[in-house]
């Protein structure tokens, strides 16, 4: 069993899931992290969030769009930040936000306790794994040759 593509895979699982949990609420996956990044992060402007979800502006712009017409954010500018515009949740927009976590975290949550799994440690263990995957490391020399030598057998 290889580690890597185990959570490659549950992560594919879980966001067709998110996707399938969250369409009776009116929101794509990509809807619902936006909501949570603007919880997080008041303020920001369209590009930073376009960024932090991993689209592209134009993507990131409709995806705004959406939200905007549920009434889920405000697009403003700020008194004095020139034609800088900042994303904030609505009040509806915070109450869809959490209502849709309760919806997701504690399916997971259920699956994880199901197989005797405590899910604040799991969730810990891959905050730690992910924060170490994160680190920069520069491969020794015996890593780069390993790999330079498994090219050549290819």
């Amino acid at each position: 069993m290889d580690l890597a593509h185990e959570l490659h895979d549950l992560v594919r699982t879980l966001d067709r899931w998110a996707e399938q949990m969250l369409r009776p609420e009116g929101l794509t996956y990509n809807q619902y992290v936006a909501l949570v990044i603007l919880g997080q992060h008041p303020g920001i402007t369209g590009r930073t969030l376009s960024k932090s979800l991993g689209v592209t502006e134009a993507a990131g712009s409709g995806i705004v769009k959406a939200l905007l017409a549920e009434d889920l954010i405000t697009n403003a500018a700020t008194p004095g930040s020139g034609n800088r515009r900042e994303l904030r949740l609505t009040s509806a927009g915070e109450d869809k936000s959490a209502h849709c976590a309760r919806l997701l975290g504690h399916s997971l949550d259920d699956n994880a306790r199901a197989i005797g799994i405590d899910p604040q440690v799991l969730a810990q263990t891959i905050h730690d794994l992910h924060d170490e995957v994160r680190t920069i490391r520069t491969p020794s020399a015996s890593q780069s040759a390993d790999a330079a030598q498994t090219q050549e057998n290819s």
